[in-house]
């Protein structure tokens, strides 16, 4: 995949992509019909390579909610974390100083935590979750990079989501400690599910770092 196919668009970039007028774009995007992401300021994002495999007959993801009780917990307990460990601080997280941008964040991460849940409570149709998990990984690697955050910062801003989802929701945490066969299995769900998310970050942080660095030299 090029630089160009990984990239997000905007929905007037992406509208001349397709060579449709952006009304038209919009319709389909909101019919679940192409692609997209919605920032919380109600934004669309594309990007070229879903819109690509969308041209070419792949079907828009269709996701069911997951259960609000345990996006609630994770939540809860990511924000009771950032306030214990003054996280205000950390490199990460002041590189998104704006209102709108920490929104943004913070919706992003409730929705890693339900895409986590559900593709541990999924025995059918777990890659299409996974798929749509990376997008969001995807995303936010290319906002760290463009904001000059390095790459270890981007990397422990990462540690710091998959330890409160991991405290929130695996397996053990009810107090006993004892593993059963099903924690055994949600256990490996979680951690495939977050690996996979972590590298599509980091790669497309890299990805997007190569093409910043490339652009200013050609300045």
């Amino acid at each position: 995949m090029s630089a160009n196919e990984s990239r997000w668009l905007s929905l007037s970039e992406a509208s001349k992509l397709l060579g449709v007028h952006y009304s038209t774009l919009r319709r389909w995007a909101d019919a679940g019909s192409v692609p997209c992401f919605r920032t919380p300021g109600g934004h669309r994002r594309f990007r070229a390579a879903d819109l690509v495999a969308w041209v070419e007959g792949t079907q828009a993801i269709d996701l069911a909610p997951a259960p609000d009780a345990l996006v609630k917990s994770a939540v809860g307990f990511a924000r009771q974390e950032m306030a214990e460990q003054e996280i205000s601080r950390e490199p990460w997280h002041a590189a998104f100083a704006g209102k709108d941008e920490r929104r943004e964040m913070g919706e992003m991460g409730r929705s890693l935590f339900g895409l986590a849940i559900r593709y541990v409570t999924r025995t059918r149709g777990r890659e299409r979750v996974l798929q749509e998990g990376q997008r969001i990984g995807q995303y936010y690697g290319q906002q760290c990079a463009e904001r000059n955050v390095p790459l270890v910062e981007t990397a422990r801003a990462f540690i710091f989501f998959r330890r409160s989802l991991l405290h929130a929701v695996g397996p053990g945490q009810a107090g006993a400690e004892q593993y059963d066969v099903e924690d055994a299995r949600i256990q490996q769900h979680l951690n495939h599910y977050l690996d996979e998310v972590m590298c599509a970050c980091l790669e497309s942080y890299e990805r997007n770092f190569r093409r910043l660095l490339q652009t200013r030299g050609e300045e």
